[in-house]
């Protein structure tokens, strides 16, 4: 009986493994053994090459436009740079666009050719080859003369606005350079291209005369966009320069929320000057303001411009004790105290006093320590007829 068991168990074995080898034989059968798959960049330059159905040559065209990957393989350059002529219109916009992508240094010298040739032959591509240069981040001299000749030569709105974007990106304009986009400006009235414009000299200018006159002058349009970019262009190329404040002296008046808080932004970048009249527009914001950003950044400006005057310091001092206001701003205004109170220095070291004392977070008790130390140090008494002759005579005493 048990040999019979035995027996069983070990045919039961042998067929099981022989089961498994039949199952692991098919499979190592069906095993793929022909040759390498073929990249997809390959394929789609086959199909514009060789096939004869347009539709499916735009496909390919479009795929390899919208490849994400860097574009190495020499056919396909090659097929990329040949169908930029195409006779069908959109297969030649697809392949332009696609040499963007392309990686290859062997190729960049005669991609940028082929570029250059076709940017002042074919008019529809114009464009698309400008958004090539700027993927390609090809900023070769012969590129930039180029297209800065085109620049100025065109009077279309949508090649002008793709024309700048490429000089934002890359180019520091010159003196000279600066000088023409000024004049650009003035030329063009389109909003857009003027904002477009300003955007190029807030990257990339350098200060210069004629830049921070327009900022200063567009930095009050009506346009909120456009005098957003100016008050930006201002607080990075205007620091010292006096025109800065003519500018925000007008635009401090505004009703536009986005505007107030981007001259803000202005005046809390500027060196220390004091100006009334700024000053006096901040208190009257702290005193309306409903959102603490613009109430937060008038009380950090008043630091900057502030007068120093009863009416500045008072107001300070009445954020300072707003329980209800928010720490950052109360914290401003303290900072901002050790620098404004020098006309009523008591009564603002008592307030540092008792902030110091009462159960306040420790941020805003260094605050108040750190503008305890601005202010000015406190006068001594007069001492009395009696008090002054007992000094004299003890330092009578002290010399004999």
């Amino acid at each position: 009986m048990r040999n019979s068991l035995l027996c069983a168990c070990l045919a039961l074995v042998i067929v099981s493994f022989a089961a498994f080898e039949n199952t692991a034989e098919a499979r190592r059968k069906r095993a793929y053994r022909g040759p390498l798959p073929t990249h997809p960049v390959i394929l789609w330059s086959r199909t514009i090459d060789e096939s004869k159905d347009a539709e499916a040559r735009k496909v390919a065209a479009f795929k390899l436009s919208q490849f994400s990957q860097p574009i190495f393989q020499t056919k396909v350059v090659s097929t990329l740079i040949t169908c930029t002529t195409d006779s069908d219109v959109q297969i030649k916009v697809l392949c332009t666009k696609a040499l963007g992508g392309v990686r290859s240094a062997s190729q960049e010298e005669k991609v940028r050719e082929v570029l250059m040739s076709q940017y002042g032959a074919e008019s529809v591509l114009k464009n698309t080859i400008v958004r090539v240069f700027i993927s390609r981040k090809d900023v070769h001299p012969s590129v930039q003369k180029l297209l800065l000749d085109s620049l100025f030569k065109t009077e279309d709105t949508e090649e002008t606005l793709v024309l700048l974007s490429y000089f934002q990106s890359f180019d520091a304009p010159n003196a000279e350079l600066a000088d023409r986009l000024v004049d650009l400006y003035e030329k063009r009235s389109n909003i857009k291209v003027r904002r477009a414009i300003v955007r190029v000299l807030d990257a990339k200018a350098k200060g210069q005369d004629k830049v921070i006159e327009l900022l200063a002058k567009c930095a009050q349009e009506r346009d909120t966009p456009l005098a957003l970019v100016c008050l930006g262009g201002l607080q990075t190329q205007a620091k010292k320069d006096e025109r800065a404040w003519a500018a925000v002296q007008k635009t401090i008046l505004s009703s536009d929320p986005d505007v107030l808080l981007a001259t803000l932004d202005v005046i809390n970048a500027l060196p220390e000057t004091k100006n009334p009249v700024v000053s006096h527009r901040l208190v009257e914001l702290i005193e309306d303001a409903e959102d603490p950003d613009v109430q937060e950044k008038a009380v950090l400006a008043l630091g900057v411009c502030g007068d120093q005057s009863e009416e500045t310091v008072k107001m300070l001092q009445k954020v300072f004790k707003n329980d209800q206001s928010e720490e950052a701003t109360r914290i401003a205004a303290a900072l901002t105290l050790g620098k404004q109170a020098a006309l009523l220095p008591d009564r603002t070291r008592e307030l540092f006093g008792e902030c110091l004392s009462e159960k306040n977070s420790q941020t805003l008790k260094t605050a108040c320590q750190l503008a305890l130390n601005e202010l000015p140090k406190a006068t001594p008494a007069p001492a009395s007829t009696t008090e002054a002759q007992t000094i004299k005579d003890a330092k009578e005493a002290t010399t004999n």
